[in-house]
């Protein structure tokens, strides 16, 4: 499938069920939002780097983008299990 072909069906499938990304929305966009989500849901960063085939870490980080309560949640998430030590 060429290129033209791929950016062709995502502005028709946009066009139909994201009107108001129009023009907006690109594979490259698509991309951000799939390794933003991966991350979210609990893949880790070396995975989705692995995923998008960057050779550095730090080119992945761009991709990734962390949502607001990030280190609220991860920090929640280590006192549960610092916790479930003590309770056996």
């Amino acid at each position: 499938m060429s290129t033209s072909a791929i950016r062709g069906a995502m502005a028709e499938a946009v066009q139909r069920h994201l009107p108001r990304w129009v023009g907006r929305a690109t594979p490259h966009a698509l991309r951000h939002f799939a390794a933003s989500d991966l991350y979210a849901q609990g893949m880790n960063v070396v995975a989705v780097q692995e995923l998008l085939g960057h050779r550095w870490i730090n080119t992945t980080m761009i991709y990734v983008h962390a949502n607001e309560t990030h280190i609220e949640d991860a920090s929640i998430s280590a006192g549960q299990r610092v916790a479930s030590r003590f309770t056996g």
